[in-house]
């Protein structure tokens, strides 16, 4: 017994030899070294025989994305298949690595001819836009009826600052799928069982979130503070969405300087109204609509952040104005007000109003409007007032002009005013649509002082058909 044993040792040592020195022998010949898969070779069921690596490369390449993925359902169903990936893959290094990784496959195919079929993992490195589209635009992964995920947030608008918990939701992540999918192509798995649940898009944050709590305890510390701004006949206080908005995400209370400005930008957009267009009813009772003009309120909006960072670091409650650079006549309006000189070119007739009352018209001529020098619309303010000025300046046919006035109200910044016109004796109807003035407003000199009297300087002027 004793000698079969050491018999049969020696055959299965013999054999081992000779079985190593064939493999040997292979890794010496031409077909292990070469560049070329030999004959009967298969990756991935794919026929690569006396193809280079590169040659086979792009064949795996090319009738790896015509194959068909299926999805199925939980019960086997199909939901959809795919094919035509379009994707390129890594796997340029892998190709000589399949020899040496199927060394008995490859010297059986080398010695004898034996068809090899070798597993090789199909990397996947990009792909197509047209494969992803068709993808995640799958009607199984798009239901209409879903819930949506929500984040565990603070709710801002209650003065608890209470956190509302997360909804986990119903809602496919069509990226996690997608990666799955393309996991699956690159391992060489082509079916993939749906499990809804699995691609159910996940809150982000939860609400025992150690940074929510954080966030939670600063809006109790400092949300609570009121900011109101008096703006003419509105006010508001700043919401405590804006407010979080305006400190250092960071938590450490300090003012975030990028959120005040964005706020104050928001707030000058709102209320800024030099030369913005306005539908404004008259004090006669006329619908206008104009635009220009340099009446009205700008704010500052450096000055007014600076004063907003400062009301945040006191953080004490606090009414106020917005800081301006401009402000116009009176009490801030999105219209006029009640004190103004109201001047129609349809009429032609100027009207000065005093706290709504009339307290003087006359009749007037404006700009020639037949010569292009029409008096321009807008709302303006009555920029000073002169006694015994030269006005000077260039008639339609270039020759020079200088006429005494000895009333002046200067309106606009390139010299348009009310004055006292003593070479015209008619004034109104029709004149100024073929003989009307460079573009001021010209008065009777027996008129003109009266209403001289009683216009301030600053006084809203609205110029209008």
């Amino acid at each position: 017994m004793k000698k079969i044993i050491v018999s049969f040792c020696v055959l299965i040592l013999v054999l081992a030899a000779a079985f190593g020195g064939l493999l040997f022998a292979y890794t010496q010949s031409d077909d292990y070294t070469s560049d070329k898969f030999p004959a009967n070779y298969k990756i991935n069921g794919i026929d690569v025989s006396g193809q280079t690596y590169d040659e086979a490369r792009k064949t795996l390449a090319d009738q790896w994305n015509h194959q068909t993925f299926h999805v199925t359902d939980e019960s086997g169903n199909d939901l959809v298949t795919f094919t035509n990936f379009g994707c390129t893959y890594n796997i340029a290094g892998s190709l000589e690595k399949v020899k040496h990784d199927n060394l008995l496959m490859s010297a059986l195919n080398h010695y004898s001819k034996a068809p090899v079929d070798a597993d090789m993992k199909m990397a996947v490195k990009t792909c197509s836009n047209e494969f992803r589209k068709k993808l995640m635009n799958s009607d199984f992964l798009n239901q209409d009826s879903v819930t949506e995920t929500v984040d565990a947030y603070v709710d801002v608008t209650d003065p608890a600052f209470p956190i509302v918990k997360e909804v986990y939701g119903t809602k496919i992540d069509g990226e996690k799928f997608f990666d799955k999918v393309v996991r699956n192509i690159s391992a060489g798995t082509l079916k993939m069982t749906f499990n809804p649940e699995e691609f159910y898009e996940q809150p982000k944050v939860l609400s025992d979130d150690e940074t929510l709590l954080a966030y939670q305890k600063f809006c109790q510390e400092k949300l609570n503070q009121k900011i109101t701004y008096d703006i003419g006949d509105e006010s508001f206080t700043i919401n405590k969405e804006d407010l979080a908005s305006m400190y250092a995400t960071d938590g450490s209370g300090n003012p975030n300087e990028e959120g005040i400005e964005e706020f104050v930008a928001r707030l000058a957009k709102t209320y800024d109204n030099v030369g913005a267009e306005r539908t404004i009813t008259t004090l006669r009772d006329k619908k206008v609509t104009i635009k220009g003009g340099t009446e009205g309120w700008k704010i500052d909006q450096d000055a007014e952040a600076e004063q907003l960072a400062k009301d945040l670091t006191d953080g004490e409650d606090v009414t106020r104005k917005p800081k301006y650079s401009q402000e116009g006549y009176g009490d801030y309006t999105r219209t006029v007000g009640d004190t103004y000189i109201d001047v129609d070119f349809t009429k032609q007739e100027v009207y000065v109003f005093i706290r709504g009352k009339d307290k003087f018209h006359c009749k007037v001529v404006t700009g020639d409007k037949s010569k292009g020098k029409s008096t321009p619309e807008g709302l303006w303010y009555v920029k000073n007032k002169l006694r015994d000025v030269t006005m000077r300046g260039t008639n339609a046919d270039g020759s020079k002009y200088e006429v005494p006035a000895l009333y002046w109200m200067g309106i606009t910044p390139n010299g348009i005013g009310f004055h006292d016109s003593n070479w015209r004796t008619e004034f109104g109807g029709d004149i100024w649509k073929t003989n009307g003035s460079h573009g001021c407003i010209n008065m009777p000199k027996d008129k003109i002082p009266d209403m001289f009297k009683i216009v301030k300087v600053g006084m809203p002027v609205l110029m209008h058909n």
